[in-house]
């Protein structure tokens, strides 16, 4: 009871006292492994143009950042080859940490990358609806940090696990009918996860439905700012943008989604095949999005969650760190377990949470891969598994008469 009483005053002081602790310790790993660095490239080209007036793009960035790697020890990630490439406005971003010399800036990354894991699976179990308790809540924030695409996102000082994590917070927001906040969020990701977009589409017509405009106007409102704070910071920055893509991939061949992991598994007609199913899933998105304005409860929880699933598919590039999307899709397929089988249901639940930890460390221990990209089992496995759940327990989802209880409930 003194404790409950007593949470606002303990509870902060022990989240400050874990960040802490998480940030030396990450202070301490880091030149244990010296690995790719993606964060280099963005606080080296805050930190520039605020001393030197450089642009983001220039080659003198591009140079103080290879003497900051081999420095440290460090090899540039295999992306950006060292140059920053995002939208210029997300130097703003790496501002206040430009200030912090770089290995303590980097540990304050990496646990910023913690943080954003146990908070996505925190914001995935809210989306899903699961009913935990807090041990077992608690336990799978913390078996999220282990996961190997994770883990090794941590390792790499990624700098798109905070962004992933905006994205799943701006669908909570909106699906909550925050539509100013969740406008906002998603155009704070939107440089970094592109394929955010359709999220937003989904919302716009979903909210406007109920005749709620405002994440639509937010989003592009944000969107313009940040488009003339650039413009006025760094005029010229577009063709600075493109000519940095077109350097480091003249052919594209930066874009690698999920799909083409796919066409790659048959090299005689890889890109054809990558074609065929990129049209194939974008109509079943189409399809599942039709009435959608019409959908509430537990009818529209199971669209959201199949398009998340289906989106995945089509990220830009395939980094193990946006298997955090199919967390709420995979949590919702242990929701319906558990609701309908309630303790081998829960059985089910933990073994093959568990499993899939282990099955994706053991495909490491194979492939050793330290790249971004990942190999075809690390990208596909996580989202054949809870598409085939989701399609498994439609019906229970979205017509069974405990569906059509709560949608009347809600």
């Amino acid at each position: 009871m003194f404790l409950k009483k007593t949470a606002n005053i303990w509870l902060p002081v022990l989240i400050v006292l874990v960040l802490v602790g998480a940030t030396f310790v990450n202070f301490w790993l880091a030149p244990t492994f010296k690995l790719q660095d993606d964060f280099a490239p963005r606080w080296t080209a805050a930190r520039e143009w605020m001393l030197t007036g450089a642009s983001p793009y220039s080659d003198a960035t591009y140079t103080a950042t290879i003497d900051l790697l081999e420095q440290n020890g460090n090899d540039p990630a295999g992306l950006s080859q060292g140059r920053f490439s995002d939208p210029v406005w997300y130097v703003l971003f790496y501002l206040p940490i430009s200030f912090v010399p770089y290995t303590i800036a980097r540990a304050i990354w990496m646990t910023l990358i913690e943080l954003s894991l146990v908070l996505a699976v925190f914001i995935s179990i809210r989306l899903s609806g699961i009913r935990l308790s807090i041990p077992e809540t608690l336990l799978m924030s913390l078996l999220v940090l282990v996961f190997y695409p994770f883990f090794k996102s941590i390792l790499t000082v990624s700098v798109n696990a905070p962004y992933v994590f905006l994205t799943l917070l701006a669908v909570y927001l909106a699906r909550n009918k925050q539509s100013t906040m969740a406008g906002l969020v998603f155009a704070i990701s939107a440089g970094m996860v592109p394929v955010s977009i359709f999220l937003v589409i989904l919302f716009v017509i979903w909210l406007g439905a109920r005749r709620d405009s405002s994440l639509g106007k937010i989003y592009l409102s944000t969107l313009a700012f940040f488009m003339v704070v650039s413009i006025i910071l760094f005029p010229g920055w577009t063709s600075e943008w493109f000519a940095t893509y077109l350097r480091l991939f003249p052919d594209f061949s930066w874009v690698r989604t999920p799909l083409m992991v796919v066409g790659e598994l048959f090299p005689g007609a890889s890109s054809q095949i990558a074609i065929v199913l990129s049209l194939l899933f974008l109509m079943m998105i189409l399809v599942e999005w039709y009435g959608i304005g019409e959908r509430d409860g537990r009818g529209f929880h199971w669209k959201l969650m199949i398009t998340l699933n289906l989106l995945y598919l089509f990220n830009l590039t395939s980094e193990g760190i946006y298997l955090l999307w199919l967390l709420a899709p995979l949590f919702s397929v242990y929701k319906y377990l558990t609701e309908k089988w309630r303790v081998s249901g829960k059985i089910i639940t933990w073994v093959t949470y568990l499993a899939l930890i282990y099955i994706y460390w053991h495909r490491f221990q194979i492939s050793q891969n330290w790249q971004p990209e990942e190999t075809a089992l690390i990208i596909l496995l996580l989202p054949l598994l809870t598409v085939l759940g989701l399609q498994w327990f439609r019906w229970w989802a979205t017509v069974s008469p405990k569906a059509l209880i709560d949608s009347i409930n809600s």
